[in-house]
This record gives C-alpha cells, sequence and structure tokens, in this order.
C-alpha cells in the first residue's frame, strides 16, 4: 500500500429512516429503519461505504445497532485505522460494514463494480432479479391487502410472516384461496412447531422459513420430516460449517443468504457455493437495509446460483427517500442490479445528513 492509499479517517453514521409501512413477525414489529453506515476515507481521497444491517434491538440475532456503534467506534474502526487485524470474534454484521466500505473504496479506486467482483466467483451476473415480497403478520384483511399490491407491483413470490397463532395460518389459507396458482412462501423466524407446521401443509408452499429457533437444528429437522415441501435456514445458517451441520442432520433444503448476518459479501459467495455442493438451493435475503446494504446483498443475489427469487425489492417499496441510489425495478417488477463502479450506488449527502441521528469521525494516528 503506497502513502496515499494509507487510512485517513472513518466516520460513523447512526441513520434513522421511517419504514413505509411496519413489518411485524415473530420477533417484533419494525416501523423505523435505525442502522449504523460506515464511511472510510484514505488519504488520496478515494472514499468507500458500508452498512451495518444489525436491528435496532437484539431480536433478530445477538446483534443490535447500539452494540454495534460501540464495537464499530472501539474496535474496528480504530484497527482499520491502525492496519491491524481487528482480532474481534463474533459480531458479523459490524465487522460487515467495514469490510464492505473498504471493499467499496478499493473498488472505487480501480473503477471496478462490486457486481462484477463477485462474479469471479459465482458466474455471469443477470442484470434483473425477481423479487419475492415479504408481508407482515397481521389482521386477515391486511395481510390479503399488502399480497395484492405485491402482486400488482410484479412480485413472483410472496413470503408471509407467520406464528402458531391460529389468525396467522387463517391469512395464509385467505390468500392461498384468493391466489391459486401464486407462488407463497412463509417465515415462522423461529416460532413454528409440528402443529402449525401440519396445519399449512395443503396450501402448496414454495417453502417455510426458518421454523425452528436458529440453535435448534434437530428441531428444524423434525419440522422439516413433517412439512409438506421444502424448509429454508436463515438465522441457522452463520457460516459455511453450520450449512453443513444442517445438512447432516437433515435440517433444511433451502438457505437464505444474508451477506450482512454472515460478515460480508465474501463470506456468503462461500455459502452459495457450498449450496450448490450439497445440493441445496438459495436466495438472498434482506435486512430492511438502505441503498448502500442493498446494493451490496444484490451483487450475489445476481447469481443465477441464487435460482429463488430475493427478498431485495426496490428502495421505494420501503422508504419515502433511500439515502442511496435508490435500488430500482423495472417494468416487470424484477429488481435492476446497480452495475456502477463500487458497490454500484452513490450516496445523496443531503439525505443522509437529514437522516442522521449521530455521526462520529475517527482520525488515523
Amino acid at each position: 500500500m503506497s502513502r496515499s492509499e494509507a487510512p485517513l479517517r472513518v466516520t460513523l453514521w447512526r441513520v434513522r429512516l421511517p419504514l413505509l409501512r411496519a413489518l411485524s413477525s415473530g420477533h417484533g414489529t419494525e416501523n423505523l429503519r435505525d442502522f449504523v453506515l460506515v464511511e472510510v476515507e484514505a488519504q488520496d481521497g478515494a472514499t468507500g461505504w458500508g452498512e451495518c444491517s444489525a436491528l435496532a434491538r437484539p431480536t433478530y440475532t445477538s446483534e443490535h445497532v447500539a452494540g454495534a456503534w460501540a464495537l464499530l467506534r472501539d474496535e474496528l474502526a480504530p484497527a482499520w485505522l491502525e492496519g491491524r487485524e481487528s482480532g474481534v470474534v463474533g459480531h458479523p454484521m459490524a465487522s460487515a460494514a467495514i469490510g464492505a466500505a473498504t471493499r467499496d473504496l478499493s473498488l472505487r479506486r480501480r473503477g471496478r463494480a462490486l457486481v462484477d467482483h463477485v462474479a469471479v466467483s459465482l458466474g455471469r451476473p443477470r442484470p434483473t432479479v425477481p423479487v419475492c415480497c415479504v408481508v407482515g403478520r397481521g389482521p386477515v384483511d391486511q395481510v390479503v391487502s399488502e399480497v395484492a399490491g405485491a402482486v400488482g407491483s410484479g412480485a413472483v413470490l410472496v413470503k408471509i410472516k407467520v406464528t402458531p397463532r391460529p389468525t396467522d395460518i387463517e391469512a395464509v389459507r385467505e390468500v392461498r384461496r384468493c391466489w391459486p396458482r401464486l407462488d407463497i412462501a412463509v417465515d415462522g423466524n423461529g416460532t413454528l412447531d409440528t402443529r402449525s407446521v401440519r396445519a399449512l401443509a395443503d396450501l402448496r408452499l414454495a417453502y417455510i422459513e426458518q421454523p425452528a429457533p436458529a440453535d435448534d437444528l434437530i428441531g428444524s429437522a423434525a419440522l422439516a420430516r413433517v412439512a409438506e415441501g421444502p424448509v429454508a435456514l436463515d438465522e441457522s445458517v452463520t457460516s459455511v460449517a453450520s450449512l453443513h451441520t444442517a445438512a447432516a442432520l437433515g435440517a433444511g433444503h433451502l438457505v437464505n443468504v444474508k451477506p450482512a448476518r454472515l460478515g460480508g459479501t465474501d463470506d456468503a459467495v462461500s455459502v452459495v457455493l457450498a449450496a450448490e455442493d450439497l445440493g441445496w438451493g438459495c436466495f438472498v435475503g434482506g435486512m430492511l437495509e438502505s441503498g448502500i446494504g442493498r446494493a451490496a446483498a444484490l451483487a450475489v443475489a445476481a447469481s443465477e446460483r441464487c435460482a429463488l427469487p430475493t427478498d431485495l425489492g426496490p428502495s421505494d417499496r420501503y422508504f419515502a427517500a433511500d439515502i442511496a441510489g435508490p435500488v430500482v425495478a423495472d417494468d416487470h417488477g424484477h429488481v435492476v442490479v446497480p452495475v456502477g463502479v463500487g458497490s454500484g450506488v452513490e450516496v445523496d449527502r443531503e439525505r443522509l445528513e437529514s437522516a442522521a441521528c449521530d455521526r462520529l469521525v475517527l482520525e488515523a494516528p
């Protein structure tokens, strides 16, 4: 590394963007997206951006925004500025944020796109990706209304958040009645049991996602034997090793690949390749990201190896005004993969500053 390429500063941004509609699931309700952005800058003026996708509270995984902010401030950013390994164990979303920013900086300096970098491992990318629209829990009429909107916008698959509550199962049943030919999936976020899985058996589901708790692969395997159709794992798969364990136990058939949850783009690529070797299908899920995190995840979703529709929709499905991009859909409702340098999207500084509730600048020693 030349002196001009050496680290100069890291800026941490805490940003809050209201969601256009609340998303309710087995682990809570999100009305506001509260997240951390990482901006890195080198001595030569090159910059890069990354996003920490941890939720405001530690309900999806143990990571959360306040903890990620502290870890980035005290450990990860200082290590980057000093050019050393952080030695941090765990915390994949926070680590992914600074890793993504570093990769973005490097690619921008070389005039190269992230999607092309990923394609070296995963093959030629698709220009657009079919979309799965995720619909939150709610009253039956509300769920049906949201599904109608999703179908109208071009979604080829609809995934409904559920728990064992009878009203949740009833909502899925009503959606199937209204759209007999629609591809429908459900996501239990670790809350389902044998009775609820059996109650879904006759609905011809594309898959049941994360029926058992994240750490209960034996329970997931038991539910996979009961389910009529594939089981997809999300929270349970944190690495290639955990995917191999899940496969050995018969705990699923598909994996939801979320680059942020896995530790970054490179880790996500490794899981996609491992899934292919195991005969598992895969798709790229979302974390209600801004355009920064969404574009980075789409670089993986663009691969034909991720054959199932992605949960990553266009920015205007979630936010009135995104702070980067925006990520858009084409006339068919497929999401367009950003192909510009770096992550492929540019940050709107004015929107960022208006949405930021905190900012911290750390300088190289």
